[in-house]
Parts: structure tokens; C-alpha cells; sequence
């Protein structure tokens, strides 16, 4: 056993140094573009995982593979530190990967290797409970308990590729040991909490979701359990389709320390070949790749705490710095200037965005994302405008957003654009310009920002139910976040407005 170890070690290491001295390519596949400087051989395994994996969740929860498809963008990183980089962690965080999504789309970060000793926490399971995350928030944006949300992606993490080619779908998650049966909080408190305590929503979540997955005769009742909390109602009134808790509780733990766990040998097959196309990246874009992967937009203000504020404008503006210095020297680099123009904007320096946006479209004049960008930028600044400038300058901006939209229909951020040009420059939005922010939403669920201002475009009409419904996924992320936080307080105020109360009267209940 110890040669093993020590020969899996040398091997990753191995692979690890081969890497980096391999350019930086993009993979792209049905539903993923891979970026990674792994050999070809591992690109193309990790193409055919991903995609087999993929088939695997439809195949579980019914979702149609003719539904056009949102590809998430995959960063394979060297290993743990460039995680935590990203993230502005430390390098003691157990943070080994991480799901998000911004104004570039839906995106992985995952290593290479994860550096712990053992079999069963490796990277490739890291990076298959993060796209659950995905198709679950892509597929079914609805409100779940938090230890569902991480069972689920440990059930989808620990199912393994067998020797024969066909997917265990419900292997046991080994990686999680002792913490299965520890510490067990009861289903009766579990089902009917908001915060249920000390739950592990990786061990226990993996356990009791195999349950609720594999006993045939729970698997029918938990399914109308997630219906009842999509439809409004209570744990406590959702947990009645379960009958006595009590015996549900104990049937669940008889399941969970029996010693076995049963699980679905699944033939998956995908589409070959697997992967379409290959490009290497250019000299910018493979420079800004950590720069890349650090990126957020979410709104500053969503974080209350001024210590945590100050903290995170920190990191921010590092970040910015860095790509500004990266950008200049690659001035003619189509993705370096739009991602200048991305992290300039996020940051409210919307004339520099509007600057790098203009250095893209002289170079490439039909640009998708150039006329995007500058088209919000524009509606943002024409606030402070005359009345005739601002007039002139926001119907250029509606142009440039008419004209990316012509360019690429399925592309969301022309969308956004369209939508900002009316609300970023204080008028009302009207209703194709609404339509079009939900299908962005739709497009991109996980990124907050099109999402919030959808809520508030909603709650601005008096459409209560509505702002709720698209606010539910925020509210619920089992990840505590400012982003969480707020939109937790203004759910209440929605659902104060809906019940026809005070806000503030609903908010001290």
C-alpha cells in the first residue's frame, strides 16, 4: 500500500510538471468548455467524464437533452492553492473547488489534484458536486433545504465510472467516513427547520438523500415533500405527506448503519465523438485566467458589515489592478480588452469600461460582448446627462444592444444590455425588454445580478408572487453569503407586501 500511494503520488506530480510546461487550450463539448494545459490524452478523459456525468443527472431527474444548452466553462488549475487564490482564501480553508457565475456565464474551478492521500477525495469528485450544483440551480432554480442541495451533489460526487464503462450511480460516498452516522440530527427537525442544528449537510445530506432516492417507498413522498416547498407551503405542512416522523426517522437511520448501501450500475451513453473543437488560447486570455476565476460582480452593497465590504472591494480592486497590468500588455487582445471592460465596469469605473469596450470594437467592430458592454455603459453615464445628450446617447445605446442581440440571439448579455438601457438610465423598462431580462435569468440562473434586477422590476409592477418565485433560488442557497442575507430580508419585505402587511411589522416576526 505505501508504494502505491507513494507511486500515485509520483505519477500526479508527474503530470503535474508536464502540465506546466503545456499551453493553455480550450475543449469544447456539448455542454462544457474545458480549460485546462493537461495533456491531450487527460482533456480528452476529462471531455468524455464530464459529458457521461452529464447524461447521468438527466437521466436521474428527467431533464431533456434537446433543451439548448448553457455551456459551463471548466478551469482545471494546478491544484488547492489556486482555488483559494481565486477565492481570497487561506491556504488552511477546506475549500477544494467551487461553482459560480458572472457576466462571462457559468463556470467550474477545479484541480488537478486535490493533495490529499486516499482514494476517495480526489478532483474528480470535486468537479462532479459542483456541475450538480449547476443542474440543479440551470434546471430546477427552486427552493431546497440546504443539506439536500450538498447531498445531492455528493450523491451525483460519489457515483464512480466502473471498470466496465457504466456509471454507480449511488456509490457510497466513502470519502465522507464517520460523518455519515455521527452526530445524526433527527428527521423530525431536520425536515421541519429552517436551521436545523449541527446537521452535516455533506454526510448526513449524502445519507439521506440515497434514502429518499433508493427506498421505493419514500422516494414518491420526498418528491412531493420539494413540491409542497415550491409551492408555498411550511416545512412543517410539507413534512405531513411523510406521515409519522418518528417512524420516518427511524427507518432512514436502519438504512443509513446497515452497512450497505445499494446503488444503480447506469449504462450512459454520449454523443462522439465527444469533443468538437480545440483552441489554443491566446497570450492575454491564458495570462488572465487567475484573474478570470477570481472575478465577481455581485452588487458591493449586498455586504452589510463594513469590515466585510472593505474586505471584499479589497480583493476586488487587487484583482482589477492585476488584469489592468495583464491587459496592457496585450493591447490588441480581443479578451483581454473585454474582460478590462468587465472587471472596469463591476467596479463602477464605467468610462474606462466604456474606453476598453471602445479599444475592442476598433478592432473587431461587430464584437457580441464589445457592443454589449458599451451599450450598458453608455445607458449608466447618460443619467447624468442633459436632457437632449442623454436622449441621443441612450438611442445609440439601444442600437448597439438591438444590434449584438441581431448578431447572436442566444447570447444573454445583449439581453441584460437591451433591458440596462432602459432601467440603468432611469427609464421604465417595457415589457419585451422585461421578457428578455427573464430569459437571461433563465440562461444564466446563478448569476445574482440579472436575477435581482428582475425581482425588482417585478416588485416595482405590484407582481408580489412573481418577485418571490424568482427570488426563491437566492434566498435558499444552502451557502451562507451577504448575497443570502439580503435577499432573505427582502423576501420578507416581498411576502409582507403580498400578505398585505408593514414590512416592517413582517420582518420583526
Amino acid at each position: 500500500m505505501l508504494k502505491y500511494l507513494i507511486g500515485l503520488a509520483l505519477g500526479v506530480m508527474s503530470v503535474a510538471a508536464a502540465a506546466a510546461d503545456l499551453p493553455w487550450t480550450a475543449t469544447e463539448t456539448a455542454h462544457f468548455i474545458i480549460y485546462s494545459k493537461s495533456p491531450k490524452e487527460r482533456v480528452q478523459q476529462l471531455a468524455s467524464e464530464v459529458e457521461s456525468y452529464d447524461k447521468l443527472i438527466r437521466m436521474a431527474t428527467g431533464v431533456r437533452d434537446d433543451l439548448p444548452p448553457v455551456k459551463v466553462r471548466i478551469y482545471e488549475v494546478d491544484g488547492l492553492k489556486e482555488v483559494r487564490d481565486a477565492l481570497g482564501l487561506e491556504d488552511s480553508s477546506a475549500v477544494a473547488g467551487f461553482y459560480s457565475a458572472n457576466a462571462l456565464g457559468p463556470f467550474l474551478v477545479t484541480p488537478r489534484k486535490t493533495g490529499y492521500v486516499g482514494e476517495y477525495f480526489d478532483a474528480d469528485l470535486v468537479l462532479h458536486h459542483e456541475y450538480a450544483h449547476h443542474m440543479m440551480l440551470q434546471y430546477f432554480p427552486a427552493a431546497y433545504p440546504g443539506w439536500y442541495t450538498e447531498g445531492f451533489a455528493e450523491l451525483i460526487g460519489s457515483s464512480r465510472i466502473m471498470d466496465d464503462g457504466r456509471i454507480g450511480y449511488g456509490m457510497p460516498a466513502k470519502q465522507r467516513g464517520h460523518d455519515i452516522a455521527v452526530d445524526w440530527v433527527p428527521l423530525q427537525e431536520l425536515l421541519t427547520s429552517e436551521k436545523p442544528w449541527g446537521v452535516d449537510p455533506y454526510g448526513q445530506g449524502w445519507a439521506v438523500t440515497h434514502f429518499f432516492t433508493f427506498d421505493k417507498n419514500r422516494s414518491q413522498q420526498f418528491r412531493q415533500y420539494l413540491a409542497a416547498l415550491n409551492a408555498g407551503r411550511s416545512l412543517e405542512d410539507a413534512a405531513k405527506v411523510f406521515g409519522n416522523l418518528n417512524t420516518l426517522d427511524r427507518e432512514a437511520r436502519q438504512y443509513v448503519t446497515k452497512g450497505s448501501f445499494e446503488y444503480r450500475p447506469v449504462k450512459v451513453e454520449i454523443a462522439q465523438p465527444v469533443i468538437e473543437k480545440v483552441r489554443p488560447l491566446s497570450a492575454g486570455e491564458a495570462a488572465l485566467i487567475p484573474q478570470v476565476i477570481a472575478f465577481s460582480d455581485e452588487d458591493l452593497d449586498l455586504y452589510d458589515k463594513k469590515g466585510d465590504r472593505a474586505h471584499e472591494l479589497a480583493r476586488r480592486q487587487r484583482n482589477l489592478e492585476e488584469t489592468r497590468r495583464i491587459s496592457a500588455r496585450y493591447p490588441n487582445d480581443p479578451f483581454a480588452l473585454y474582460f478590462l471592460a468587465e472587471s472596469e465596469f463591476a467596479l463602477g469605473n464605467y468610462a474606462q469600461s466604456e474606453a476598453a469596450a471602445d479599444r475592442l470594437l476598433s478592432i473587431r467592430p461587430n464584437d457580441v460582448h464589445g457592443l454589449a458592454r458599451k451599450a450598458i455603459a453608455m445607458a449608466v453615464q447618460s443619467r447624468n446627462l442633459p436632457a437632449g445628450q442623454k436622449t441621443v446617447h441612450v438611442a445609440q445605446a439601444r442600437a448597439m444592444a438591438a444590434k449584438a442581440n441581431h448578431l447572436d440571439p442566444t447570447d444573454p448579455l445583449p439581453l441584460l444590455a437591451y433591458y440596462e438601457t432602459f432601467h440603468a438610465a432611469g427609464e421604465q423598462a417595457p415589457e419585451p425588454a422585461v421578457e428578455g431580462l427573464m430569459q437571461v435569468v433563465s440562461t444564466d440562473p446563478r448569476d445574482s445580478h440579472p436575477r435581482e434586477l428582475l425581482v425588482d422590476e417585478l416588485a416595482a409592477e405590484r407582481k408580489w408572487a412573481e418577485a418571490i418565485a424568482w427570488l426563491g433560488p437566492l434566498a435558499n442557497n444552502p451557502h451562507d453569503s451577504p448575497l443570502r442575507d439580503s435577499a432573505r430580508q427582502k423576501m420578507a419585505r416581498l411576502k409582507a407586501m403580498l400578505a398585505g402587511q408593514s414590512p416592517t411589522v413582517q420582518a420583526a416576526n
